[in-house]
């Protein structure tokens, strides 16, 4: 689609599905304006804290889903219906937002966004952060899991990768490892495990651990320049090897991939997406593409483009 204008979410019109009724116009805007205030810290496994004065509108599981794509160039996340390819840009979120990589979202529809130095977070509907981590170093990825804790992975100024461990809703550190010179995607599987892709000094790595950075274990794979990274229901791991501009999947055990998937020209693979169904998958690219593929992935399969941006992207995400 090439540039895309930059419309603010007060001003785009969308349709919003209600439970038991069909489609119900909102007004003229995309999503209600919440007060600075009424600041919500969302909690993964449906809980929500709401300090301010009034809840916060809760969304059906048929509101509309939506793509989040982080826009370096910008310092923002643009916003579209995930109702096809070649959508209008319907919202940014920018407050907050600095050169954004990573995006993820939780079990409540809330929006992660890894920043420089921060990582904030977004209930549905909302471009005012909700909650703000301050990890220690340079955040890359950002994952609520299904315990209630958000794990931030990245890297610090003098190449050493780590992950780091919050209480959901609390800006204190709980449990810090290293590993590796960088770490990016991370993923949770079904028993509650949680693995992260890290960078060597000459290739890298798929990292498991268990209850707060425990019993790490090397998986033994090599990938070069790891990024993005999923676990399908059945165990296998997805994840990007960014500068080979390939898509790799590993079934559960295996050191060499069963599948693989390459997009080229598109400028370096970054981050990977994928709703609860597991039918499609997004990978969007740092030269600002978006490109999506049926799933399972095999070897016949052929991506398409799905978006594209002014700036560059590392970051995607999609309603669950």
């Amino acid at each position: 689609m090439g540039n895309l204008a930059r419309i603010g979410l007060s001003t785009a019109a969308v349709a919003l599905f209600a439970g038991c009724g069909g489609s119900q116009q909102i007004g003229q805007t995309a999503f209600p304006q919440l007060q600075q205030k009424g600041a919500s810290t969302p909690l993964p496994g449906g809980t929500v804290w709401y300090p301010a004065s009034r809840p916060l509108q809760r969304y059906p599981e048929s509101s509309q889903p939506l793509l989040y794509v982080g826009d370096d160039g910008q310092s923002a996340v643009d916003i579209f219906p995930l109702t096809g390819p070649n959508q209008q840009q319907i919202g940014t979120v920018s407050n907050g937002v600095d050169s954004p990589w990573g995006l993820s979202i939780d079990a409540n529809k809330s929006l992660y966004v890894a920043n420089s130095n921060t990582v904030t977070v977004y209930t549905y509907g909302s471009t005012i952060p909700s909650m703000t981590y301050s990890p220690i170093h340079r955040a890359l990825y950002a994952l609520a899991d299904s315990a209630g804790h958000v794990f931030v992975s990245g890297s610090n100024n003098h190449g050493v990768g780590h992950v780091i461990e919050f209480n959901a809703g609390s800006n204190q550190v709980i449990a810090h490892v290293k590993l590796g010179s960088e770490t990016d995607g991370m993923a949770e599987d079904g028993q509650g495990n949680l693995y992260v892709a890290y960078r060597g000094k000459a290739d890298g790595s798929i990292a498991e651990f268990g209850p707060r950075l425990t019993k790490k274990r090397h998986l033994g794979v090599r990938i070069w320049a790891p990024q993005g990274l999923l676990v399908d229901r059945t165990g296998k791991i997805i994840v990007v090897e960014s500068t080979q501009d390939r898509i790799d999947v590993f079934p559960p055990g295996a050191t060499t991939p069963s599948v693989t998937v390459s997009i080229f020209g598109i400028h370096d693979l970054a981050e990977l997406a994928m709703q609860n169904n597991e039918t499609t998958l997004w990978v969007c690219s740092e030269g600002g593409y978006v490109y999506s593929m049926p799933y399972p992935l095999t070897s016949s399969t052929v991506p398409t483009e799905y978006e594209q941006i002014g700036g560059g992207s590392n970051g995607i995400a999609v309603s669950p």
